[in-house]
């Protein structure tokens, strides 16, 4: 009897020592998505509050532009916008927001922001190529790549014929859609773009970045 009863404690610590080495390779996080081990390593997410701040402001308009206060919608309305918007399912879509800036003055031009927020980096990398297959399809022929590399996970940005810009960006679990109306050149795209990314990096660590 005392022998078995050994025995069954020595069982018991090996199970338990392979759950733990089981359990810590389930955090070491990986491209596959999962647990991520630590704060700093989770990707970028954003809740309606956060997006609100995400979102560029009146008060951080550039020099030259004037801004609108920002719309953000959640629940079946963000998934109906999101799936319009991105021509895929929107799975684990949390918040859709909207703003814009315009060129004071009697300029046309325009930047045109929306921000989705998704519960994994995987949903959000969907809706990121559901949108950027209908934006070149649209684009066409015409449509000529720039170069926009201001640190996003993922980037997709071409103008079109009419001199409109369309610049898809990925931040952790974000997608940004930025378009450009009479803006197409890589100088001032890359302003504005790198203008939302760091908005986005910002709230999603709980700053606002009006602060």
């Amino acid at each position: 009897m005392k022998g078995s009863r050994v025995s069954g404690e020595l069982r018991g610590i090996a199970a338990a020592v392979a759950l733990a080495a089981v359990l810590t390779g389930c955090g070491s996080g990986g491209d596959g998505g999962g647990v991520w081990g630590g704060q700093d390593e989770k990707p970028a997410s954003l809740d309606s509050t956060q997006m609100l701040m995400a979102l560029p402001s009146k008060l951080s308009a550039p020099d030259g532009w004037k801004g609108r206060d920002p719309v953000v919608k959640t629940g079946e309305r963000a998934l109906d916008i999101c799936q319009n918007d991105t021509e895929s399912n929107c799975a684990g879509v949390v918040a859709v927001g909207t703003t814009r800036l315009f060129m004071s003055g009697e300029s046309s031009k325009k930047i045109r922001y929306g921000l989705y927020s998704f519960d994994t980096p995987q949903n959000a990398g969907v809706a990121m190529k559901g949108t950027v297959a209908e934006e070149r399809k649209d684009a066409g022929s015409a449509a000529r790549d720039l170069n926009v590399d201001v640190g996003a996970d993922a980037t997709e940005a071409f103008a079109d014929g009419d001199n409109d810009c369309e610049v898809i960006m990925r931040v952790g679990s974000v997608v940004i859609r930025m378009q450009g109306v009479e803006v197409s050149d890589e100088p001032t795209v890359r302003k504005f773009a790198q203008l939302q990314v760091e908005r986005v990096r910002q709230a999603s660590a709980g700053q606002n970045p009006d602060a």
